[in-house]
């Protein structure tokens, strides 16, 4: 074989490469190919039996691979020219890569071409594509559809996994806010402990001498009918009658305060500290009766007409009891202070205080809501309800600590509460919690 031979040959073949990877016009196969000329590409339908087959061969594999940027690189295998000059046999090793999003495809495909030296002109007179994967359709000369496929399930796992490390950032906050949560209502137990536990021992003092001066009324009321009835003895009557009343109040309302203070030590200690299963409608009915009786034995008590509509079908809801119930005390607490506020400013118009306490089942969650109708909360400030410390307290009526303790014992419970007002007409608080938590731990 010549050297002049072996260069059109190159160059024949550089043609063909560029035919079937690039842009080199169909027209020119013509020159490149023998018209019978036969062959098998990478998929079963890539048989070839005639120049025309070729042509459409190429026309889909450009239309399959448009928009794709594809990188080919080309390694010689396998070179034999026949000893007579006229034939060679060429083999390439082709590795074709494509980008599929973030992920990088690469497709090993060996070529072998047979070339014939006809009219003074190499052609290609057969062909065999091969390669180690299969392909789903047979018309995936590229193995795109199943790069693609392939493609979308790596992202699909990418976007699990993402998911998963996102929810557990989202688990690994929530602890943090209870484990700081819990800090605070330690602190918070601690010093309501102490404080009832100094107010704990003078009102056994003053509920046990009352009682005791109450049994000594009744010997000095029963040693003064002994004595000659007259003016003096009937003055004496009657002061021992009213110290008799006075010494009852004394102990009625020391047995309320006693009662108020044993709540306190039951808040201190904090339970079990874990989410149990609680008869909800009860714990509320409970402690707003608790706030309401509070109220009524402190100064400035008002008449307050409290409306429950409470859902039947509300069972058992996972709760931490104690903490859950200081929530319904600082509501119920807030919404009597608010309404005195409104009845000492209109107590001429007949306004009649009225605390609507609600539950209502919302498929696997339950809305509580707690609406007076005091004052209500100006726009302006009803975003720094929830702020520690802020109040619209008089003087040293209040902390603001409570909605804020408020507003963390719900985020400890899955939940979120929200605030609907109307200045002049309505106040409402709006809880809503899960009945059953994820897990049973809690603060």
């Amino acid at each position: 074989m010549t050297e002049e031979n072996h260069r059109q040959l190159e160059e024949a073949y550089q043609k063909l490469y560029g035919a079937t990877f690039y842009d080199l016009p169909l027209d020119s196969l013509e020159e490149l190919a023998v018209n019978e000329i036969m062959g098998y590409g990478t998929t079963l339908d890539e048989k070839i039996n005639s120049l025309g087959d070729l042509r459409d061969l190429i026309v889909r594999q450009r239309a399959q691979s448009a928009g794709i940027d594809i990188d080919i690189q080309i390694v010689p295998a396998f070179r034999r020219f026949m000893a007579q000059g006229n034939a060679a046999i060429y083999a390439d090793e082709v590795t074709i890569t494509m980008p599929f999003g973030e992920n990088k495809h690469v497709l090993f495909i060996r070529y072998t071409l047979v070339w014939e030296y006809l009219d003074e002109r190499w052609k290609i007179v057969h062909f065999h594509g091969s390669t180690a994967e299969e392909t789903e359709s047979e018309t995936d000369t590229w193995h795109i559809n199943k790069w693609q496929k392939k493609s979308e399930e790596l992202q699909k796992l990418v976007d699990e996994r993402t998911l998963e490390l996102s929810n557990s950032l989202e688990e690994l906050k929530a602890m943090q806010e209870k484990l700081i949560l819990q800090e605070k209502l330690a602190g918070l137990g601690q010093l309501a402990a102490g404080i009832a536990h100094e107010i704990k021992n003078p009102m056994n003092f003053v509920n046990n001498f009352s009682e005791l001066s109450l049994e000594y009324i009744k010997e000095i009321q029963s040693e003064l009918t002994k004595l000659e009835q007259n003016e003096a003895t009937g003055e004496i009557s009657d002061l021992i009658i009213a110290v008799e009343e006075n010494l009852k109040k004394i102990h009625q309302h020391g047995k309320r305060a006693d009662g108020i203070v044993k709540s306190m030590l039951m808040h201190s200690r904090g339970g079990k500290g874990i989410m149990e299963p609680t008869n909800l409608n009860e714990l509320i009915k409970e402690y707003v009766n608790l706030s309401f009786h509070g109220m009524r034995a402190g100064k400035s008590a008002i008449n307050v007409k409290i409306d429950y509509q409470l859902d039947p079908k509300l069972g058992m809801a996972d709760l931490n009891p104690e903490n859950f119930s200081r929530v319904i005390l600082n509501l119920c607490n807030n919404a009597f202070d608010a309404m005195r506020s409104k009845y000492q400013l209109n107590q001429e118009t007949g306004y009649l205080p009225v605390l609507k306490v609600k539950t209502e089942v919302m498929n696997d969650k339950v809305l509580i809501s707690i609406e007076d109708n005091g004052p209500g909360v100006p726009d302006k400030i009803m975003g720094k309800l929830f702020e520690p410390f802020f109040t619209t307290k008089k003087g040293t009526e209040g902390t603001g600590l409570g909605l804020s303790i408020t507003h963390d014992i719900i985020k400890t419970h899955g939940g979120s509460i929200q605030i609907v007002s109307k200045e002049n007409e309505f106040t409402r608080f709006e809880i809503l919690i899960p009945l059953r938590q994820k897990n049973n731990t809690s603060l």
